[in-house]
């Protein structure tokens, strides 16, 4: 990148050649603050025209056909505003879903334009806040059908200018929205069955592997050091006796599931898929195999099939346990601490072929 800074004097001579030296001294000074950017206050609005492309992308991510925001373009004839929700949920059958909302949004355009149009300002050379701003992902559409995103206009450290914006697009009419569901976040068929719509393999760090603690640091909240007995300044629930356990019920869960709606990616939290129920006497037999499991090693392998275990002590106490059935097979118990399921287990908790 290259500077280039001419500074002119009508003032001849020595005196003359001493101010032009000092100005250019201030000059430099505030170009390698700037970085050779634009100054405050000084230079055009950094945004460019948008160029059209066929249709909006929601959310809009940096794929093949990126379309890079900015201004529209003179002489675009707008007809609706294209609104993107990439944090929008929606409810069906299947229970609760979180997913992208795509508004088309239709009325007097010439306020939404005109706030479109105010100039952003020129970069800042000086500090800015270190804050994170959520800004309407937004496209025009004109007669045509082809689009343009649009760049919101943004103040010299890059937060929404205060233009009337929302109070324009408030007063257009939604004409139509379109859902699309990524993740099911309440599953109706879970809740029913008395199961989490999701199984996390959540279990605690080995102290000894604590390099985000120093040695004799204590836990905040707690008197125990790393090191020392505990790690968590409070009693974890422990196994039941055996002579406690009335019966269990099996949570089964994959780590995706078809719908009949739309297909729910889970990733390594699983989603729910059915439950299934032991007669007191299996469930006594699945506690025979799980207090003295060894503890398990550090292990990445991802599983794509658990069961959480609601050991049922009558009434409506439980205690629960996660299996992986796959992956790591590990056992995570009531403490958290996780340990190596036995090949006795992953039989008895197999669902059924």
């Amino acid at each position: 990148m290259r500077c280039t800074v001419e500074v002119r004097s009508s003032v001849e001579g020595e005196e003359g050649a001493m101010r032009r030296t000092a100005v250019m001294a201030l000059l430099a000074l505030a170009l390698v603050l700037a970085g050779c950017a634009i100054l405050p206050g000084i230079g055009p609005d950094p945004r460019v025209d948008a160029v059209p492309v066929p249709t909006a992308t929601c959310p809009e991510t940096y794929a093949d056909g990126y379309a890079e925001a900015g201004l529209v373009p003179e002489g675009f004839d707008a007809v609706a505003v294209l609104r993107c929700n990439p944090f929008a949920s929606q409810e069906d059958r299947d229970g609760v879903w979180s997913g992208v909302m795509l508004e088309r949004l239709e009325g007097d355009l010439e306020p939404v334009l005109t706030a479109l149009a105010t100039p952003s300002d020129p970069r800042s050379a000086g500090p800015c806040a270190a804050v994170a701003y959520l800004v309407p992902e937004l496209w025009i559409e004109r007669a045509e059908g082809d689009v343009v995103r649009v760049a919101i206009p943004a103040d010299g450290c890059g937060a929404p200018k205060q233009v009337g914006l929302e109070v324009a697009l408030d007063a257009l009419t939604v004409v139509d929205e379109t859902f699309t569901p990524v993740s099911l976040v309440e599953s109706n068929g879970a809740t029913v069955a008395g199961c989490a719509t999701q199984a996390g393999m959540l279990v605690l760090a080995d102290p000894s592997d604590a390099d985000w603690l120093d040695a004799g640091q204590t836990v905040p909240g707690g008197d125990q050091a790393v090191g020392e007995d505990h790690l968590i300044p409070y009693e974890m629930p422990a196994w039941p006796e055996a002579s406690q356990v009335a019966g269990a019920r099996l949570c089964d869960y994959a780590a995706t599931t078809p719908s009949e709606t739309a297909p729910a990616p889970a990733g390594d939290a699983g989603v729910f898929v059915g439950m299934r129920e032991l007669t007191a006497s299996e469930a006594r037999a699945l506690l025979s195999e799980v207090p003295h499991a060894p503890a398990a090693a550090t292990c990445a392998a991802a599983a794509t099939r658990f069961v959480v275990v609601h050991l049922l002590l009558g009434g409506e106490d439980a205690v629960a346990f996660t299996v992986e059935l796959d992956g790591c097979r590990r056992l995570a118990d009531p403490g958290l601490n996780a340990h190596v399921a036995s090949a006795d287990l992953l039989a008895l908790l197999a669902p059924p072929s």
